[in-house]
């Protein structure tokens, strides 16, 4: 799975994450990088215990336009 940090306008920010099979996740409305930094920890905990992988993914991962919009 990979992961993306989006800066929504409004300031807060979002972590969008993309399954290999295209399935895409997002959790939004984070206030601060500590946050986001939590989620992410969780999710890489999540996919371990699946026996997955997490990997940062540089810039937007595709068709994940529009993930501030709640």
């Amino acid at each position: 799975m990979a992961y993306s940090i989006v800066d929504c306008p409004d300031g807060r920010f979002a972590v969008v994450a993309v399954s290999a099979s295209g399935s895409i996740h997002r959790r939004g409305g984070l206030l601060t990088l500590a946050e986001v930094d939590i989620c992410i920890e969780t999710l890489r905990v999540l996919m371990e215990a699946c026996g997955g992988a997490l990997v940062f993914w540089e810039g937007d991962l595709p068709g994940t336009d529009h993930m501030c919009a709640e």
